[in-house]
């Protein structure tokens, strides 16, 4: 069953289980950038590949892969 998550800007406090389940700041985090002192979410890092904001996050019960559109 493959499952799929839309990054939004609060993604880092409203992602899935199963994204916020393999964060690990290694391989999987969540890429920030700062705007006139306020931090706002950029994408979320998987391996090599960034999902921004908009992007799809795709899980198939064994790898996370991003989805562009």
């Amino acid at each position: 069953m493959k499952q799929s998550y839309t990054v939004t800007e609060d993604a880092d406090m409203l992602a899935p289980d199963w994204l916020t389940a393999r964060i690990n700041y290694t391989t999987i985090k969540f890429i920030y950038h700062f705007i006139d002192g306020t931090a706002k979410l950029k994408g979320v890092r998987i391996g090599n590949e960034i999902a921004k904001v908009g992007e799809v996050v795709a899980f198939d019960g064994k790898r996370l892969s991003v989805e562009r559109r």
